[in-house]
């Protein structure tokens, strides 16, 4: 097949590192793949244009693929013009058999450019979207009217999506996103972060990775561990990642419990996050990001990090309750009392522990991935054969 995938942000956040690694997957696969996506405004040091390149994948930037998120952009409207036109010809000397969206703005351009194609190949929409797409009746119309097939990550987002477009339940399909299962190994050797941060040895490690906004429920969190503390006072919180609203997310409550030579802020790392993720005994999410997959979650299951989270979103999928990890309610004390249970017993960290990194190894797996993905295509290619 000749896939043409649409990625309308030049910004190495979200799901940007999943579709790349899901496009080389494809291409390893045999497939010929393409990925537009916009190029960068500014010097930056992560990028999808670098992303692209590292992985040796067909990259596209000659479209503009620019949002118009304010009024005063309305001068955008002549670059959406000509990126449909543009795209409708690509699509149509390239002779694409599929063209895979993943943001609304290449969503909405590259719908009207399949329909406005000779060949007007069939359109999928992956799904990335925490909360999954919203299904207003503009929404829904143009979904009918431009959209073959969607991809989502979760059951519970393939349930909704079905119900709330009007779709096929056979138009819709759930695949799991990939994780790097060679990067992500816990049997490898790593740096030892603990003297780094100032962390005694034996002291128990509870993490998190995160955008630390509003939304993500920090507070609730840092109330729990001020509670943990009182019976384990060795116990460690280490907080990985950044956000504007770090000192009300985060600072604030931290200080107002007198719990800040507890809780480690690591801010946002690169070089060393694997070194980071080995060195937490027990891994901790409230609120799955504006990347509604959770990938900082599968990334430590993947490492073989017993988790604790709530039932929002799809991380009770994720979280087997009682084998991989503890799904607890959104509270201070039930985050304290599932904490405590794993900070207290060290075989059943291990066994979740071990139990977390078979499911990955089982679920995540990148192949595994591309091939739901292209028989998906392929379902959707019966029932649509560009023309």
């Amino acid at each position: 097949m000749k896939i043409l995938h649409l990625f309308s942000d030049w910004k190495w956040t979200g799901p940007a590192e999943p579709v790349v690694n899901l496009c080389l997957a494809l291409q390893e696969r045999g497939h010929e793949v393409a990925l537009a996506y916009r190029r960068p405004p500014i010097e930056t040091a992560e990028s999808m244009e670098k992303g692209v390149r590292e992985k040796a994948l067909k990259g596209v930037d000659s479209f503009h693929l620019a949002p118009i998120s304010k009024p005063l952009q309305i001068y955008r409207l002549r670059e959406v013009i000509s990126d449909v036109r543009g795209i409708a010809r690509y699509i149509d000397d390239e002779r694409f058999d599929i063209v895979n969206f993943h943001n609304s703005h290449d969503h909405i351009v590259g719908g009207m450019a399949v329909r406005a194609s000779k060949r007007r190949p069939p359109a999928i929409r992956m799904d990335h979207k925490r909360d999954s797409l919203k299904a207003d009746p503009v929404s829904r119309w143009f979904f009918r009217r431009h959209t073959d097939g969607l991809i989502t990550f979760s059951e519970r987002s393939r349930e909704r999506l079905v119900r709330a477009f009007g779709f096929s339940p056979e138009q819709v399909v759930k695949v799991a996103t990939a994780v790097d299962l060679m990067r992500f190994d816990p049997h490898k050797a790593y740096k030892d972060m603990r003297p780094v941060f100032g962390i005694p040895p034996a002291s128990p490690v509870v993490g998190i990775v995160a955008r630390f906004q509003q939304y993500r429920r920090t507070d609730i969190l840092l109330e729990a561990i001020a509670r943990l503390i009182k019976a384990v006072p060795e116990v460690r919180l280490l907080l990985v990642g950044h956000s504007s609203q770090m000192q009300q997310s985060v600072i604030e409550p931290m200080e107002r419990l007198g719990i800040a030579s507890h809780v480690i802020l690591a801010g946002y790392r690169v070089d060393d996050y694997i070194d980071i993720l080995a060195c937490m005994d027990i891994f901790c999410l409230l609120t799955p990001g504006s990347d509604g997959t959770a990938r900082a979650l599968r990334e430590a299951m993947a490492m073989g990090k017993p988790a604790v989270v709530t039932p929002r979103g799809m991380l009770p999928e994720l979280v087997q309750d009682g084998e991989t990890g503890i799904v607890a309610q959104e509270d201070p004390e039930a985050l304290c009392h599932a904490l405590l249970s794993l900070v207290r017993d060290e075989g059943l960290r291990k066994a979740m522990g071990k139990a977390a990194h078979a499911m990955a190894h089982r679920e995540f797996r990148r192949e595994r991935q591309a091939e739901e993905v292209e028989a998906f295509y392929q379902k959707i290619l019966k029932a649509v054969p560009p023309s």
